[in-house]
């Protein structure tokens, strides 16, 4: 009597220990999924300066593309001197919101998000400071 309720209890056991066995190979297989495949909440963001209104529509589009395609999930844009030669576009002018558009649009087609940045000190906002 004794040793079949012994038995009786191992082979619960063994059942639990099979049990959660499985659930930790589950939850390990799970993890090396995200690792090879991450989603797209885990995909890193990027500084996408903007040198001193030196921008296009086709520079927008082949630079986004090229950051999908490397995995990159949103950009923090900054309009930035750095000493470069000013461009074509300046800051805030219509052609430039054309351009902000644009970019929108194209993160919105490849699965990106977009975020601007605003602060002193840069051509964006900043003052002769």
């Amino acid at each position: 009597m004794k040793s079949r309720r012994i038995r009786a209890a191992l082979a619960v056991l063994a059942g639990l220990l099979s049990c959660a066995g499985n659930g930790l190979h589950a939850a390990e297989s799970a993890l090396e999924k995200g690792f090879v495949s991450p989603p797209d909440s885990a995909r890193p963001w990027v500084y996408w300066f903007w040198l001193n209104s030196n921008i296009t529509r086709e520079g927008i589009t082949a630079d986004l593309e090229a950051m999908r395609g490397v995995g990159i999930g949103g950009v923090l844009i900054m309009e930035v001197d750095q000493g470069a030669p000013v461009g074509p576009v300046a800051f805030m002018s219509a052609r430039w919101r054309e351009l902000f558009r644009h970019v929108v649009a194209e993160a919105n087609r490849l699965g990106l998000e977009v975020n601007m940045n605003n602060d002193a000190g840069w051509n964006g906002s900043g003052g002769p400071w």
